[in-house]
């Protein structure tokens, strides 16, 4: 297994920087977010990519994938090409594209996600670089394993993958093992998070929590990963607020030491 941190959290933070983040927490490599406003961004990929890939491993650490902006759903995109042939020359595996959005009609959505799809796959032949589909909560298409499962049906698990949230899932999906099993066929890549509900002014809401202090059966998301006899990347979102950076290294050893416990 490869415990990764989405950097999402982590914006300020220069290459350098990272480096020291992922040390200090004894992880093994980044799950970098490319977007605007981030030291990579879409626009300057082509080269800022590869030089943050090569300063990772030449300290021992993996720049497991990239994740887009979560609007990057048009393959033919300049920013999706660049995405992909900045990943193929800097080595990352795997690139986790934005959503495809339920807006009503869901046949329709469904094939027009389906088609956008097929496009990013023939990228990812073309690269070499996987394409990955989240399940994120909400009003996507793919928001659980099943609704996963019907937009990936055709896909070649070779050039899609399946990046299963553990926290979207605990809010969305079924029980945690059979989500595992219906998307295993495609399973690349699993996040971690954790949820919490919490009623406001709109209802009841909710919110990433650090993993063990919300409503995700962790014991259960162990049992589902084993059964799936998954041994890839696992990447840490740390999607929470923290008051300080050192707050969040601690947050981040208390995950990995949960998951490695679980795991073991």
């Amino acid at each position: 297994m490869r415990y990764v941190y989405f950097t999402k959290s982590l914006q300020s933070l220069d290459v350098p920087a990272l480096i020291t983040f992922l040390k200090d927490c004894g992880l093994d490599g980044a799950d970098m977010a490319v977007r605007p406003e981030f030291p990579v961004t879409p626009a300057n990929a082509r080269d800022k990519l590869p030089d943050a890939a090569e300063q990772l491993r030449d300290h021992g650490l993996t720049l497991s994938i990239v994740s887009t902006p979560t609007t990057l759903a048009d393959p033919a995109s300049p920013e999706s090409v660049a995405i992909f042939e900045a990943c193929a020359k800097a080595g990352v595996p795997a690139v986790k594209i934005g959503y495809f959005r339920y807006n009503g009609k869901y046949d329709a959505d469904l094939a027009s996600a389906r088609q956008k799809l097929a496009g990013f796959a023939k990228l990812a032949e073309r690269t070499g670089v996987r394409v990955a589909y989240h399940t994120h909560s909400g009003t996507y298409i793919g928001n659980n394993a099943a609704g996963l499962r019907l937009l990936l049906q055709d896909a070649d698990a070779h050039h899609v993958n399946a990046y299963l949230d553990t926290g979207h899932l605990a809010v969305n999906g079924g029980p945690i093992r059979e989500e595992f099993d219906i998307a295993r066929q495609w399973l690349g890549l699993v996040a971690i998070k954790d949820m919490m509900w919490q009623k406001g002014a709109r209802g009841w809401e909710s919110h990433v929590a650090p993993a063990g202090e919300g409503i995700v059966k962790w014991t259960e998301v162990a049992q589902a990963i084993k059964a799936a006899q998954y041994d890839g990347v696992i990447s840490l979102h740390g999607e929470y607020e923290t008051k300080t950076l050192d707050e969040r290294k601690v947050w981040a050893k208390k995950e990995l030491a949960l998951l490695k416990r679980l795991l073991k």
